[in-house]
């Protein structure tokens, strides 16, 4: 259940994903005196699998980059002996936590990165999306609240309690939301907006015009903010595009942003992430995986990878290696991975949907 049209961050700052994260996690020791699987280990990738709608088959499966396998496909379920729940839209994580959002069972799942064992569940939350750690003490997720309503909102969550403080209306359907400095910059997929709030006053300091459908967002290593933008499609009764996808970037201080529009309109961009240096782009687009520097003034043309048809996309921070999940929905989804260069290394099985990674 990605995007509606359709997690890089600074140190220590910032986490999303739709989507990839910075590796920020610290060892809990979880005194737990009937252990269950061994410890997660570093070195390791968290795969989010979304699972099919309606049927709480979510999970987090766990990828060992030492022994290039998948060492358990359902941590979440294993560890805790119970389901995650239904619809796992996004994982991030902020010291020794991970903050699963699971968006159809409306809760956000705290788990101890040593174990994998729920510590809370923040519940009653409307159809949440993707959520940021600000600081070790507040966090955002932001929530559809329906699909009829002409605006969404973000919840703030106090990560010391796990209870949410307040909520802040902003633009319709919201999705990736990214801190920078003391401002959180959120997309809202149902328009072509981002929300600018202040993390201090958690008060809206204005909105930035971006392109149609904005997706997903990250930072660079300058502070600068970009945003990729599906463009807008149409259903009446046949798809028709009425714009181009496009990338958007923000100047941090700024609400206004530039605009470059993608050269074709037969294919909507999306999984915006970056690389550990926060200097080079990736996304998915026309069938394959585009990168751009940040420096660079002109959109590619041509793709770094050929392959086509990711679900979720990710680069790992240390290596440069390129994760691309493969969403059939069944019980055996799988994903590759490629070198920096854009060759293909393997591939391995997870569960089904899976859209987006965490490296630790």
């Amino acid at each position: 259940m990605k995007s509606f049209s359709t997690l890089a961050s600074l140190p220590g700052r910032l986490l999303l994903g739709s989507a990839a994260a910075l590796t920020l996690l610290a060892c809990d020791p979880d005194n737990d005196p009937n252990p269950g699987p061994a410890p997660v280990v570093t070195n390791s990738v968290f795969v989010i699998n979304e699972g099919n709608f309606g049927r709480s088959n979510a999970d987090i499966s766990l990828f060992s980059k030492a022994s290039n396998s998948v060492i358990n496909k359902s941590l979440f379920a294993s560890v805790n002996k119970m389901p995650l729940g239904d619809v796992a839209q996004s994982m991030a994580v902020r010291d020794s936590l991970g903050y699963i959002v699971v968006n159809n069972s409306n809760k956000l799942e705290v788990v101890s990165l040593f174990k994998f064992k729920s510590k809370a569940t923040v519940k009653d939350l409307k159809l949440p999306r993707y959520f940021v750690a600000a600081s070790s003490d507040k966090g955002y997720v932001t929530e559809t609240v329906s699909y009829t309503t002409t605006f969404g909102q973000v919840s703030v969550i106090d990560l010391k309690t796990n209870q949410v403080t307040r909520s802040i209306a902003v633009g319709k359907q919201p999705e990736q939301l990214v801190v920078v400095g003391s401002r959180l910059y959120v997309t809202n997929n149902g328009d072509n907006t981002v929300t600018v709030i202040n993390t201090t006053t958690d008060v809206v300091e204005g909105t930035i015009t971006v392109g149609d459908g904005p997706n997903s967002v990250v930072a660079d290593r300058n502070g600068r903010v970009w945003v990729l933008n599906s463009g807008k499609i149409v259903y009446n009764p046949n798809p028709t595009r009425l714009s181009k996808g496009s990338l958007s970037q923000i100047v941090p201080g700024q609400l206004t942003a530039t605009t470059r529009e993608m050269p074709s309109d037969q294919s909507s961009p999306g999984n915006l992430t970056i690389n550990g240096s926060l200097d080079q782009l990736y996304y998915t687009y026309l069938g394959g995986v585009y990168t751009l520097g940040i420096n660079e003034a002109t959109l590619p043309t041509q793709p770094l990878i050929k392959r086509g048809g990711f679900y979720g996309l990710g680069v790992d921070p240390q290596d440069g290696t390129i994760y691309g999940g493969l969403a059939s929905f069944s019980s055996a989804d799988k994903v590759i991975r490629f070198k920096s260069t854009g060759a293909a290394i393997d591939s391995f099985t997870v569960l089904a949907g899976p859209n987006g990674f965490v490296f630790y």
